[in-house]
């Protein structure tokens, strides 16, 4: 199908090649372009979870092979016994599948308390958000991965545990002390993959919390503080009067509200509803206007789709070669706002003024325009009373007369750059306006403005919704998804630190414990108390090392895929390398610090009697 439809544009582009919009042609499925946003994330999320996975499972693994050590001559004597080694088998498999139950079992019981309060901080643009829950299919989904998990744990185990020669085991307690330490070296390569994964998620975490943090130092054009946003769902009446004076009405008894500083409105406020709609305009001086020209104009207040087929013949003849020509159109995003709304937002007034009352429907039209857009068509001129044709946006033809410039604003998002803009008022171009969002500034309780809106709006127009909130939750509510998935890589992170941490713990601990007799030796020859915590010690360094050039060089080749959730940080950013690695060095040697401490107190009289 995309291939026919390429073909199709190309003949289009052929027949018209004054066209430069029909090129070619791009289909997808209409599930991938409904999660094209969120997909990104929601993978990131599962990998995540995955990976966590897996460091619970190593941690899980060493358990259980350093239990399996502890009874290698347990084994070895059921072996001489008679003990079949399916049979040793299948004991470990039960073991490890009452592990496994039990945890999975209490990890579901989590999740019916942790996913209510997931939800909550989830963003609102994941589809299908009210269907998640603790359904059958996610049970289900839980208690295989638990059974396939302890099964797959219990077989390592088993063959690791039952692999050695019984007879060698029985014959000497120097070959069990062999078997220990070839225990102890799975124990520590298992660990350094710990490190390994929690290095690559920590990297991650990093990533994208220094993402947050340029995002949060961007400038969004417009202050926050103290400011109040309403949202109005107007009808969808053509009486443009009506829906105007009603919005006059409401901005008036607002500002008249005591301690209200200023207050305005538009019918896209930053940061709503994907950002302002947007178009191509043409800079048009008067003079070029024809009399019939200016005549269908005059008559385009009520829409375009008053003329006849004739008069539109003419329209388009006229305005087609003007917007053919390049050098004075631009596409700029259209907004349409009321006097006080540059104010309640602290946008900066750069040059000329702000929209005021004598702006009505029968004065002269007007807009105010952004810096982007003045440096962009005006870079070595003053573009004020400079006239714009923008009626393709509500099919209002009547020119604009260009009587201020504001500085720019981030409206779709606080990642996306600023975009050239021009504001109409709102009384010159109501038409198609059926939302409109009120900023109000100042030291006034929420809910009274709330109860002025809404009582306002009562007496006109009852059926009008209103929602409201601070312009701070507005800004928090675009972020939302970046913070989302900060939360839980940072979550998942912390907790895979913590089970490299316990991981780390147990195998030198159980090295340490392994080794009495070794360490009780060492020092009846004179070692000292430092250079037994320094063997420790070292070993706990060069596991953490293996496990962090290891995760690093996973972690460049697999950040890549994270790219279009960053901002302003390279997927290879060596200061988060740098640090996550050092951090995982020093957490290591804490975590092996108190082993260490315990070898360097055995009494070498007490470690020889003991074997």
């Amino acid at each position: 199908a995309g291939a026919e439809f390429t073909t199709l544009a190309g003949r289009i582009k052929t027949a018209n090649p004054q066209d430069n919009d029909m090129a070619s042609v791009q289909m997808e499925p209409l599930r991938q372009a409904l999660t094209s946003d969120v997909r990104p994330a929601l993978l990131l999320l599962m990998s995540v979870a995955g990976l966590l996975l897996l460091v619970a499972c190593a941690n899980v693994t060493n358990l259980m092979l350093a239990q399996a050590a502890a009874r290698s001559n347990e084994l070895a004597v059921r072996t001489a016994l008679g003990a079949s080694r399916l049979r040793l088998i299948r004991q470990f498999l039960s073991e490890s599948l009452v592990l496994c139950i039990a945890g999975g079992s209490a990890g579901i019981c989590l999740a019916y308390s942790a996913v209510p309060v997931l939800l909550r901080m989830a963003p609102r643009n994941i589809p299908r958000l009210a269907e998640v829950s603790v359904t059958w299919p996610v049970l289900v989904f839980a208690i295989l991965v638990s059974i396939l998990v302890a099964i797959s744990l219990g077989i390592v185990t088993a063959v690791r545990a039952t692999s050695g020669d019984p007879q060698a085991a029985l014959a000497e307690v120097g070959k069990a002390q062999g078997t220990a330490n070839s225990s102890e070296r799975t124990g520590r390569l298992v660990v350094a993959g710990q490190l390994a994964i929690t290095m690559l998620l920590l990297v991650g975490a990093g990533l994208l919390g220094r993402s947050m943090l340029s995002v949060l130092s961007v400038d969004p054009g417009f202050r926050t503080e103290s400011v109040i946003a309403l949202d109005l769902a107007l009808s969808n009446s053509e009486n443009r009067q009506r829906r105007v004076e009603l919005l006059d009405q409401v901005l008036s008894d607002l500002r008249a509200l005591p301690g209200v500083t200023s207050a305005g409105g538009s019918d896209t406020l930053p940061l709503t509803h994907g950002g302002y709609s947007d178009g191509v305009f043409v800079i048009l001086n008067p003079t070029q206007l024809s009399e019939h020209s200016k005549q269908l104009i005059a008559r385009s207040a009520n829409g375009t789709d008053e003329f006849t087929q004739s008069e539109l013949k003419d329209l388009v003849e006229f305005f087609t070669p003007l917007f053919e020509d390049k050098e004075h159109t631009a596409d700029a995003d259209y907004a349409k706002a009321s006097e006080g709304y540059f104010q309640a937002l602290g946008i900066p007034l750069k040059r000329g003024r702000f929209f005021n009352q004598s702006d009505g429907p029968d004065a002269p039209h007007v807009a105010v325009i952004s810096e982007s857009l003045a440096r962009q068509m005006w870079p070595a001129q003053d573009p004020l009373g400079h006239t714009i044709e923008f009626g393709n946006m509500d099919g209002d033809l009547r020119l604009i007369t260009i009587v201020g410039v504001v500085g720019d604003v981030r409206e779709a998002s606080m990642e996306a750059p600023p975009r050239p803009t021009v504001y109409v008022n709102y009384r010159q171009r109501a038409r198609g306006m059926n939302q409109f969002g009120i900023v109000v500034q100042g030291n006034v309780a929420p809910g009274t403005v709330l109860e002025t809106a809404r009582r306002t709006i009562r007496r006109r127009e009852p059926d009008t919704p209103v929602k409201l909130s601070s312009f701070d939750e507005v800004v928090a509510q675009s972020l939302s998804t970046r913070r989302f998935n900060l939360v839980l890589v940072a979550a998942f992170s912390a907790s895979a630190l913590l089970l490299a941490i316990v991981g780390i713990y147990g195998v030198l601990a159980y090295s340490v414990a392994r080794r009495t007799r070794e360490i009780g030796v060492r020092m009846a020859l004179g070692a000292t108390a430092a250079s037994v915590v320094r063997l420790v010690l070292e070993r706990a360094l060069l596991t953490a090392s293996v496990g962090v050039i290891a995760g690093g060089a996973a972690a460049l080749l697999i950040t890549r895929w994270i790219t279009s959730l960053l901002y302003q940080v390279s997927a290879t950013d060596p200061l988060t390398f740098l640090s996550v690695g050092l951090l995982l060095i020093i957490v290591a040697l804490f975590a092996a610090f108190v082993p260490a401490r315990r070898a360097a107190k055995i009494d070498p009289m007490v470690a020889l009697r003991y074997q």
